[in-house]
């Protein structure tokens, strides 16, 4: 292995003996000198059984090189060029000073921030090929928006805090900034001149080409320089034959003449790595790909850009976007401005384009990769790959180009053989358009978020026809390709997928039946196998203006049903006030329309949203307004649900006399082993269950919430309509039921579940709930510490959603445990929080419970 300061104990030897620096004549004073032991300067020169000799750390090369007033630098050569260098120095000391002024010139980097994340291996690297006498080029590439620029800023700004360490010229090129080309054909020729200007040449414009870059190399030779040249790619040609060779002439031989030899370090950045240097690759060049962010990382980005809520959202919203930095930043830019910073709003941003402070940036960006493949046939590939939204095997692909009849997209792709088929994959790829993986044996493609949202918008504003058709293609395919009767959200996937790409097609009344029959079975509320959020984004396709105007194409009993859909799906991710002006237009109209039991369907959710928001009244109110609808409607299984509903809104206010009579009213049609009317309409068993567990029925509590489960198990008509709010209620009781029973095991083992469901289904609206529930338990059994940071992030949630039940039961199990703790100031200052909520004096169920723990603080 080859060493990093050669001979160091002679190095260290002609030091003390030519008085280098009077104080410092030994190792011991050394030691003195940099604040080690006398032992650590001795392992550097020897080594140790685990480390190199020859070798002085990093971290104390800078201060080593400053005590004896010479360039780190020297200690990586010979010992005949050190010894040489250091009488050199002697000599010039003795005929007096000799000042060698520094020249800084940096301006035309890009502006980035200088607080970077994930390139720690990256900056220490750079540092050592800096003090490595063996290494004069360093060329980082990587996908535009990636941080190249940012890495090479960063570290160049960490050196000026060292006075650049003994560089005496610092110069900074930048060809562009994020794909936005030089103005000029000859940017090259003017960077040349402008350089050698810089460096000193009498004569920047004489010569040819060749022969300036030839001055220049001399001129950059004569002095410790840092070069940067930034964003080299337009003057690379693109990816083809030719790829990554540098156009310009005199360009590509000064590159070459600092790849052969250079005092300092020349740091090339782009896009394209540089065929020319191949040759150089055997230590005189390193190449860094540099990569996107780890997850962490770009977490940690999107704190710093000041984005707020869950780290495991956090971490989905990374991962959307491949961990790219600039589309972190983008999709932070929006959160911030739009959604107040809050994350769980990450999947709102449609496009990166609609982040408009940076869409220059972007299209910047994405106009230099397409002027690239502007005319080869892998184009075809690209605009078909990225009409997907997301990942897409190779083999649908092909079929694509098969079965669309799309001059734009499928002309020549339609007759590709292998052959062709690996060329445009290999191009695309080299192009760093597309990454291609093999999964379960299939090649899948795919594309960046960029990438895809600019080709897919440059295609609908560019030829809306060829767009629409195209997406009308992938709707039939998705469709033949989906189950027929799917079960779980793997079997659901399929149908998402085309009903959004059926309404890009216009095909909306077509996308709206597969969406009502195959995906909602006639249902408002998600099923517990699917997901909100790919409900969302369906639900989003429909409408003209979001959540108040669906497509005008459909039919206006579709229309309202889309509202409703719109408003339950919005209740459960907790967007409180976006919802209730599409439940209560939905209800108007099904009422209006004699659709009686539509009606009820709609309401329930509704209710269930007041009771969460601490308006009790207005659920109570909702409910005597539906009564005479739900009575006309002859289903005595809807009027059930309607009296379990109205025990729990009792229970709720104290009055526990009421609650049993309509639970019991309820209990006698929902029990009965075959369905009297109706099996399309959820029951809800958790209200009752909870009920009996608060009223001194553990052990009832116990039998009829199993009773519910053997339900699900034998899929009993009970739970033909079952939602994740359904299922997480459900296991949350069963975790209080144990708990209550002393069955710690079971109660921890079904409360942990219930919090992971919610949070997985992204129920932000009753995870409040949740969270409360285990905190209880852990309370409990002494966790104090994990059952503050459950009641934390309830408070936090609840803040934002507007849960105002979770809010105040949160603030009444924090006065307990500040009680439990021995805090009993903070107790009542909490206590005091929750009896100040407005709106929720009607809540009576823990008055009790409230009187008793104010009679243990007073």
């Amino acid at each position: 292995m080859m060493k990093k300061h050669p001979n160091l104990h002679k190095k260290l030897h002609a030091l003390y003996t030519l008085r280098v620096n009077p104080q410092i004549r030994s190792n011991v004073d050394l030691a003195r000198q940099l604040g080690v032991s006398r032992q650590a300067v001795s392992r550097w020169c020897k080594g140790t059984s685990t480390t190199q000799g020859d070798s002085i750390p990093d971290y104390q090369l800078v201060p080593f090189a400053n005590a004896f007033g010479i360039d780190p630098y020297w200690l990586c050569t010979d010992l005949e060029e050190f010894e040489t260098a250091i009488k050199s120095k002697l000599v010039a000391e003795k005929s007096g000073p000799v000042i060698k002024e520094q020249q800084i010139s940096t301006a035309t980097l890009p502006i980035t921030d200088l607080n970077i994340l994930g390139r720690k291996s990256e900056l220490s690297s750079l540092n050592h090929f800096w003090q490595n006498p063996r290494t004069f080029l360093v060329q980082i590439t990587g996908f535009g928006g990636v941080g190249k620029s940012a890495l090479v800023n960063k570290w160049l700004s960490d050196l000026s805090a060292e006075n650049y360490r003994y560089a005496t010229r610092v110069y900074a090129w930048s060809f562009h900034w994020q794909g936005h080309s030089s103005d000029m054909k000859s940017s090259g020729d003017f960077f040349i001149e402008h350089a050698l200007q810089w460096f000193g040449d009498e004569d920047p414009s004489a010569g040819t080409p060749w022969a300036k870059a030839v001055r220049l190399a001399k001129l950059i030779r004569m002095y410790r320089t840092i070069l940067i040249l930034d964003g080299l790619e337009p003057l690379q040609y693109p990816p083809g034959n030719r790829a990554g060779e540098i156009e310009n002439p005199a360009v590509a031989l000064l590159i070459r003449e600092l790849a052969s030899e250079i005092n300092g370090l020349c740091i090339v950045t782009s896009r394209l790595s540089i065929t020319d240097l191949e040759r150089f690759q055997d230590g005189r060049v390193e190449t860094y790909n540099l990569g996107n962010l780890k997850d962490d990382e770009g977490v940690q980005l999107l704190r710093n850009l000041g984005i707020k809520g869950d780290r495991r959202v956090c971490t989905q919203a990374v991962k959307s976007y491949s961990g790219h930095p600039l589309s972190l930043s983008l999709l932070a830019g929006y959160l911030t401005v739009v959604h107040g910073g809050d994350v769980r709003e990450f999947r709102q941003l449609r496009s990166l384009l609609d982040e408009r402070r940076h869409t220059d940036d972007v299209v910047g960006l994405m106009q230099v990769y397409l002027g690239w493949i502007k005319n080869n046939e892998a184009a075809e590939i690209l605009y078909i790959v990225s009409l997907f939204d997301r990942a897409v095997n190779l083999k649908d692909v092909r079929r694509f180009a098969d079965i669309a009849n799309i001059p734009l997209l499928t002309e020549r792709s339609r007759d590709f053989g292998h052959e062709d088929w690996r060329y445009c994959i290999a191009f695309l790829k080299e192009a760093n358009l597309i990454s291609a993986h093999i999964v379960e044996g299939d090649l899948v493609l795919d594309c960046h978020p960029i990438v895809r949202d600019f080709v897919a918008n440059h295609l609908e504003n560019s030829s809306r026809d060829d767009w629409v058709e195209s997406h009308s293609v992938i709707f039939e395919m998705l469709q033949k390709s989906a189950e027929s009767d799917p079960d779980s959200m793997q079997e659901l996937e399929p149908l998402f997928r085309a009903v959004i790409h059926g309404a890009q097609a216009c095909r909306y009344e077509e996308a709206f039946g597969l969406y009502f029959e195959k995906i909602k079975k006639r249902q408002f509320s998600i099923s517990t196998e699917a997901s909100h959020h790919a409900d969302h984004t369906c639900l989003r396709a429909f409408f003209e203006r979001e959540w108040d105007t669906p497509c005008s194409r459909l039919p206006e009993e579709s229309q309202v049903y889309l509202l409703s859909s719109a408003a339950t799906n919005l209740i459960y991710l907790g967007h409180i006030e976006e919802a209730l002006g599409p439940s209560m237009r939905s209800i108007s109209w099904f009422k209006e329309h004699g659709m009686l039991e539509e009606a009820a369907s709609a309401a329930a959710p509704l209710v269930s949203m007041l009771i969460a928001t601490g308006e009790l009244d207005q659920a109570i109110d909702l409910m005597v307004d539906m009564e005479e609808a739900i009575e006309l409607t002859g289903n005595k299984l809807i009027k059930a649900v309607a009296n379990n509903f109205k025990g729990y809104a009792y229970y709720l206010m104290g009055d526990n006399n009421s609650a049993r009579d309509y639970f019991q009213m309820s209990e006698e049609v929902i029990t009965r082993l075959a369905p009297l009317s109706c099996e399309n309409y959820g029951t809800i068993s958790s209200y009752y269950c909870k009920f009996l567990l608060d009223t001194g029925s553990p052990q009832l509590a116990l039998e009829r919430s199993l009773k519910t489960f053997a339900w699900r198990k034998r899929k009993s008509w009970q739970v033909n309509v079952d939602t994740t709010s359904m299922l997480g209620s459900d296991l949350l009781v069963l975790g209080l039921i144990f708990m209550q029973l002393g069955d710690y095991i079971n109660a921890k083992k079904y409360l942990n579940m219930q919090v992971n469901l919610f949070r997985s289904a992204d129920e932000w609206l009753y995870l409040p709930t949740g969270l409360n529930s285990r905190a209880k338990f852990l309370m409990r059994v002494g966790e104090f510490d994990a059952a503050l940071s459950d009641l934390e992030e309830a408070l936090e949630i609840s803040a934002k959603t507007g849960a105002s039940l979770g809010q105040w039961e949160a603030l009444i199990e924090r006065a307990h445990l500040e009680n439990i703790k021995g805090n009993k100031e903070d107790a009542i200052k909490f206590l005091d929080r929750a009896e100040e909520m407005p709106g929720m004096g009607s809540y009576r169920f823990r008055a009790n419970e409230i009187a008793e723990l104010r009679q243990q603080l007073s």
